[in-house]
């Protein structure tokens, strides 16, 4: 039987368990209600008889019983005697000995009945560990159970990354669950799969840890993916309950090389993996404009498998009863001094935070975290980065750091993330252009400067400690404040000229782009360098000569360039696309079309090309009797212009697929899938093959047909239905009320019991 640490809680939160607690002991509803104007009535429930039950709740979780006894007859005992209920019940996360309650009831007699009347923390946790489906109702109380923590703290075959060991508790510390949470736990119940969009800082990645911790709580490995959805099937075992956790799977500030090599495929193809286990969960995160582009750019993320499991937490999930709860969390948790938290107790003080139009959770912690060495009145530093985001990390960029160590930041937003080693290589390269010191030592003393504040440090590999610092150096380099010349020598990934390209795109990129203008001849030699890493796979999710050549041609319409335009051009010759992946050569052909920089006789010549390459394809496949990879190749076609496939070649794939038809008809249903049924008999159809009563092949269509019919009513149905879960019922939606409970609890933080 699990525990729990009621320390872990909030007042408020210890008020909302016990309100839903002495609900069910007593078998009546209470009324809640916000300190300061109770006297001294946390909750209470009038019967029809006029009859009185009050309930106080005294959360003092680091007091003793000593100090409780005397602070309840000094400070309640008053009220009680004015307001004569018929009944007083107290509940306490103190520990009460025998003798405690026999002092406590006799100073509260005759309105406290008897001892049993007396609930502290033992008695409160035995009435929770036997009110399981209570406990699941309140997520905080959940969390606090010491095997979840011991789960993630201590067990390595439920969580092999050190980053999410330290990063769970630490979250689950300051998280407050609220409807955006709900929203995205109900979605991952149902759907097995869940995407998390919203703004940058609004608290994404909260959500993901919170989903992590609660599907560990019941059985699931953790795995932590951090390169492309590839690393999913690597990971993947048979029978074994798995969460995997992508976090920022589009990038952290546009969309970044995965996607850019076709990983919508293999993701979608995983996702409906996952949606169709019975014990496999897959949570992503991403920033909603960054999802929003990514949509504009990639189909396939437009399925209905992804838009189903996607769940966008808004700001205005974040109530004002709920934002005070997060700035209480994270100023009580915060390693600063009790002077430095005092002033927040004061509404003068909270209450311009929690209403600020840029609230920001995120922003809250990094200042918090931060302030401590660097402000006197942290307070008002949290205030000012409210006013001005980017202040918490100006500041620091341009005026606390060594040259050295902002060189470092420079180099590392080429790269994203990189090991030691690359990050090295680049950071001396760029110091040497710009005619500085390179030594190994000043490196390493640039990296302990950074690390743990802005940069992460994990298996010798360095990434930003959280996505605003990527978002920073952005402005930093779009503002000038790096010589772009200097970064553009010292490129020694291919991976760096694409983010300086993404980055030059972005809205807030037109300066970065105007100086990749200026230093024209580098920035065009580096794009042209991409083409000597791109290696060939069987893998349509990795990047091709044609996928790299679409991103040329898109980087020089980006810059206006003629000479990398000529260069698509001059690759582009005959017999040059033969072992190609035909989805690389269709986009390919789709932009040069649409490009102002290419002469029509040009894009003419390659689509014809193209054309007749995957002409060529689509028989070797016929002839091997690959009808689905043929079919494929038939659509392809179809999407270049001119592209056409008629006479004897379209005759032997319609018999191919004839053929395909009636072999699928007789073989075993679960060897089978949908979408390649529908891809069949969607070619059949439209080649005016309708199973009908004069068609030979009418049997094995209407075979076929209900297997394609059967399989999408199951994919419409939950494999399992959601949990029923009713959030704490409450009155808290008034914000005056909600003013009134962040009074109260605020107040906590300038008297600390």
């Amino acid at each position: 039987m699990d525990s729990f640490d009621l320390g872990r809680l909030t007042d408020h939160d210890f008020e909302v368990v016990c309100r839903d607690l002495f609900g069910e002991i007593l078998g009546v509803p209470l009324e809640l209600f916000p300190r300061g104007r109770d006297r001294g009535i946390d909750l209470r429930h009038t019967a029809v008889d006029g009859t009185v039950t009050v309930v106080q709740c005294k959360h003092w979780p680091k007091a003793a019983q000593a100090m409780l006894t005397k602070r309840l007859i000094k400070d309640e005992l008053p009220k009680v005697r004015a307001l004569k209920p018929d009944r007083y019940i107290i509940a306490t996360s103190v520990g009460l000995t025998v003798d405690g309650k026999d002092s406590i009831r006799d100073a509260f007699a005759p309105y406290v009945h008897t001892t049993g009347d007396l609930y502290g923390v033992d008695e409160i946790v035995a009435e929770l560990q036997s009110r399981p489906e209570l406990v699941q109702r309140h997520f905080r109380l959940w969390l606090s159970g010491t095997a979840v923590l011991q789960t993630v703290l201590n067990q390595e075959k439920y969580m092999r990354s050190s980053w999410l060991r330290k990063r769970i508790p630490r979250t689950a510390d300051t998280f407050v669950p609220h409807e955006g949470f709900d929203r995205a736990k109900a979605i991952l119940d149902e759907q097995h799969v869940c995407v998390i969009a919203g703004i940058p800082g609004v608290g994404k990645t909260t959500v993901a840890l919170m989903l992590a911790a609660w599907l560990m709580g019941n059985g699931y490995e953790v795995h932590e993916i951090s390169q492309d959805a590839e690393e999913i099937t690597a990971l993947w075992r048979e029978d074994t309950p798995q969460l995997f956790l992508y976090d920022d799977f589009l990038g952290q500030t546009t969309l970044e090389s995965q996607l850019n090599k076709n990983e919508d495929a293999r993701l979608i193809d995983i996702i409906r993996e996952i949606q169709e286990a019975p014990d496999k969960a897959l949570v992503m995160t991403t920033r909603d404009y960054i999802l929003e582009h990514a949509l504009l750019k990639h189909d396939r993320l437009g399925a209905p498998d992804v838009s189903k499991a996607t769940s966008v937490v808004h700001l205005t999930d974040l109530s004002l009863g709920v934002r005070g709860q997060i700035l209480y969390n994270h100023v009580h948790y915060a390693q600063l001094p009790a002077e430095q938290k005092r002033p927040f107790a004061e509404r003068a003080v909270w209450q311009p935070i929690v209403e600020h139009r840029n609230f920001s959770p995120r922003l809250i912690e990094e200042t918090l975290r931060l302030a401590a060495r660097r402000e006197h009145d942290v307070a008002a530093a949290v205030r000012k980065n409210l006013d001005d985001p980017r202040r918490i990390w100006e500041r620091i960029v341009e005026n606390d750091l060594t040259d050295e160590a902002v060189h470092l930041l420079e180099v590392l937003f080429t790269l994203r993330t990189a090991a030691l080693d690359t990050l090295n290589e680049s950071w001396s390269w760029y110091r040497k252009e710009r005619g500085l010191e390179a030594d190994v030592r000043t490196f390493r003393r640039a990296l302990q400067v950074l690390d743990g504040t802005m940069v992460a440090v994990e298996q010798r590999t360095v990434s930003f400690h959280n996505p605003s610092i990527a978002d920073y150096l952005r402005f930093h380099l779009n503002t000038g404040r790096a010589p772009m010349a200097a970064l553009l020598g010292a490129l020694v990934d291919p991976v760096q000229i694409h983010s300086l390209i993404d980055a030059a795109q972005m809205a807030d990129g037109a300066g970065i782009l105007a100086q990749l203008k200026v230093e024209a001849a580098r920035t065009e030699s580096a794009v042209l360098e991409t083409a000597e890493f791109v290696e060939w796979s069987l893998e349509v999710a990795d990047e091709s000569e044609a996928s790299n050549l679409t991103w040329i041609l898109e980087a020089a319409e980006l810059l206006g360039s003629v000479p990398l335009a000529a260069q698509v051009v001059k690759e582009t010759g005959p017999g040059h696309w033969r072992g190609e992946h035909a989805e690389h050569l269709v986009s390919l052909v789709h932009a040069m079309a649409g490009s102002p920089l290419l002469a029509q006789e040009d894009v003419a010549r390659c689509a014809s090309e193209v054309a007749d390459a995957i002409r060529l394809e689509l028989a070797e496949q016929v002839e091997d009797g690959d009808w689905y990879r043929a079919i494929s190749l038939y659509e392809n076609l179809q999407e270049i212009p001119g592209g056409s496939l008629s006479g004897p070649p379209l005759e032997t794939l319609v018999e191919c697929a004839l053929d395909a038809l009636h072999l699928v008809a007789g073989e075993d249903e679960s060897m089978l899938d949908a979408d390649p049924l529908d891809r069949l008999l969607q070619f059949l159809f439209d080649q005016g093959y309708e199973g009908g009563e004069d068609d030979e092949s009418a049997e094995d269509f209407d075979t076929v047909q209900k297997l394609v019919d059967g399989f999408a009513k199951f994919r419409n149905i939950p494999r399992c239905a959601p949990r029923q879960e009713t959030a704490a019922p409450g009155p808290y939606s008034n914000e005056e009320r909600d003013r009134e409970v962040i009074t109260e609890l605020m107040k906590r933080l300038r008297d600390p019991i």
